[in-house]
């Protein structure tokens, strides 16, 4: 078994998310966290607004301050010490992954990690969402949120809790690919396109905004514009409607309480759909087709499938319209496309902006539908 731990967290100065403008690094070793380390990074490039008022980090303020590949002779034999962990671990080795690249900084072939997102999915299942700070105001964690060693601290600090709580970090590991950028899954025939990527972006942004809760009119501004300089997306989910929508808001020159709130919820449904699916511990699947999607804590999806199907209910394999929902495994998969959700879900969420009704059901909604 693991016993040191590498918990790290970046921020970065622009939506590139190719640049480190700081990390925290917290080592976690015999049960206990032991050392914290803070660096702020000349990233070599510009700052962007949105990213200056999140992180609190200028360009003036890391003029002097050591590039990623003078600072990582430093932190190299650190990061090479123990199993890496991250909230939303995916974008943290891929911004890393990133910058070793650009600089043509060899450091392995691969490495593992853990996410203690997908970690508080399994051992708080029934949160609202598990974004880092929501997590660590329900375990009451101490963070000033996108300060880069507050959160890699607080990551240590969840870790901590999973483990006291029975969790073995060793059932959540991926092994990260550095040299092809990306969590080692099954071969893909095609590359993701432009407009996925730049999707994948819309839905970073979102993340970022929503964090702490709130949304500020700066905020929902700097949204704003960038969706009109990306105005090539119109035609494709989630962009059309959030367009309408922050235009809508901003019509009269002026966003009230209740604009900024429905906003919120809006880009929330939006970027974590499950969290945010209606919870019901009587669901009935009888009469109903079904969707797998995700790992399942209760086993593979045949088994799940089997049971279902003894209840009533008819298995399907794809989403269409006369599918009546779709299940989402707790143990999320990193295949899915969108970090915390995938193409299946995606499709459900596309279906009910047009007016149907299907839903999107979490594991934990059909536990009384599972022989224990």
């Amino acid at each position: 078994m693991v016993e040191r731990f590498i918990a790290f967290d970046v921020e970065t100065p622009n939506c590139a998310n190719d640049r480190i403008s700081a990390i925290g690094i917290t080592i976690i070793e015999n049960g206990a966290v032991t050392k914290d380390y803070y660096y702020l990074v000349n990233p070599e490039v510009h700052f962007d607004p949105f990213n200056i008022r999140l992180t609190g980090i200028t360009s003036e303020m890391v003029a002097d301050k050591p590039t990623f590949p003078e600072l990582w002779q430093q932190i190299e034999p650190i990061m090479s010490s123990g199993l890496l962990i991250a909230h939303n671990a995916p974008f943290d080795m891929g911004v890393l992954t990133q910058c070793l690249t650009d600089y043509g900084i060899e450091w392995q072939p691969f490495t593992y990690y853990a996410c203690t997102c997908v970690m508080g999915r399994a051992c708080y299942p029934n949160l609202p969402n598990h974004k880092l700070n929501a997590l660590c105001e329900y375990l009451q964690i101490n963070l000033n949120h996108h300060n880069a060693g507050s959160d890699s601290h607080a990551c240590a600090e969840l870790l901590l809790n999973y483990m006291r709580r029975g969790l073995k970090p060793d059932r959540f590991l991926r092994r990260y690919d550095l040299v092809q950028r990306r969590t080692l899954r099954p071969i893909s025939k095609t590359q993701p396109s432009e407009t996925t990527k730049q999707l994948l972006k819309l839905k970073e942004i979102l993340d970022e905004i929503t964090a702490d809760n709130e949304l500020s009119p700066d905020e929902v501004i700097s949204l704003r514009d960038w969706l009109r300089r990306n105005n090539a997306l119109r035609g494709n989910f989630p962009f059309d409607k959030i367009f309408e929508t922050v235009g809508e808001a901003l019509e009269d020159g002026v966003l009230e309480n209740f604009e900024l709130e429905e906003m919120l919820q809006l880009f929330e449904q939006i970027t974590d759909p499950v969290a945010n699916a209606c919870s019901c511990d009587c669901f009935d699947i009888s009469g109903k087709t079904f969707c797998l999607t995700g790992e399942f804590e209760f086993g593979d999806r045949s088994s799940v499938e089997m049971a279902l199907s003894r209840r009533g209910g008819t298995p399907v394999s794809g989403v269409t319209k006369k599918t009546d929902c779709v299940i989402v495994g707790s143990k999320g998969s990193e295949a899915w496309s969108n970090g915390n959700y995938g193409t299946k879900v995606k499709k459900a969420m596309e279906l009910q902006g047009k007016g149907s009704p299907i839903q999107i059901v979490r594991e934990q909604d059909i536990c009384n539908l599972l022989p224990i």
